[in-house]
């Protein structure tokens, strides 16, 4: 009798293992799918000056094996746009000062994993099955070097138009004012409130993805994972990866 307990527990196992293996090979191969069909980049919405002084047309994407950040440059009109992240904490005004980092992601999840040997349960399941955003700023010196960084060459005008997008993701607490949820993990960053929800149909990301297309550069239509957001870049805009 207990053997056949046993069994039948053995079997429900394995079944479960089996079903979760299936959905996981279902949603990366979905990934694959989503990054090979195009999304038209919309159009701007508004002429955007040139770039002038420090300013590139070159922004940073830096990876990991789950999330993907933006690395701007900074000089002055940087320091203007973002010049509210100071009452943070954020030393946007240092003079070591050289990229803001920007990135997107689960309140639960991202501000409670700081690495991946962080990772727990409770968060990630609330990122799953959706949670507030936040948005992390951070300060950086030359990430340029880094061997997770990334150069994305803009189209004329496309940097000001992805910092338009990244200042439009904070969420406003009326006029202009931002809301600050927590420090960061180090010294200098930060994370704030940000508009849209997180889930796994459109993690981090689909957000970075997004901002891309906003700057004028086409992407893979669905690019839930860092893998197919760099794959639909590949495929779609090959020029645009390390100039």
């Amino acid at each position: 009798m207990a053997s056949a307990v046993v069994r039948r527990g053995l079997r429900l196992v394995l079944a479960l293992a089996a079903g979760l293996f299936a959905v996981v090979a279902v949603y990366l191969g979905a990934t694959i799918v989503g990054a090979a069909v195009p999304a038209d980049p919309p159009a701007p919405p508004r002429p955007a000056p040139p770039a002038s002084g420090g300013q590139t047309e070159t922004v940073y994407l830096l990876t990991t094996l789950l999330h993907a950040d933006f690395a701007l440059a900074v000089d002055g009109p940087t320091r203007a746009r973002f010049a509210f992240l100071a009452e943070a904490g954020v030393p946007i005004d240092h003079p070591a000062l050289k990229f803001l980092v920007f990135g997107w992601g689960s309140r639960a999840f991202y501000t409670q994993t700081p690495r991946l040997a962080d990772i727990r349960p409770g968060p990630t399941l609330t990122a799953i099955t959706g949670d507030e955003s936040v948005l992390r700023v951070a300060p950086a010196g030359d990430v340029r070097a880094l061997p997770n960084a990334v150069a994305i060459a803009l189209p004329p005008g496309g940097l000001a138009r992805l910092a338009d997008f990244i200042e439009a993701s904070f969420a406003r607490d009326g006029g202009d004012g931002v809301r600050l949820v927590r420090p960061g993990f180090g010294l200098g960053d930060a994370f704030f409130a940000a508009r849209g929800a997180f889930n796994i149909l459109r993690p981090c990301n689909v957000w970075a993805a997004e901002g891309l297309r906003a700057a004028g550069l086409p992407t893979g239509l669905w690019t839930p994972t860092t893998q197919s957001l760099k794959l639909g870049l590949w495929l779609h805009a090959p020029e645009a990866i390390g100039q």
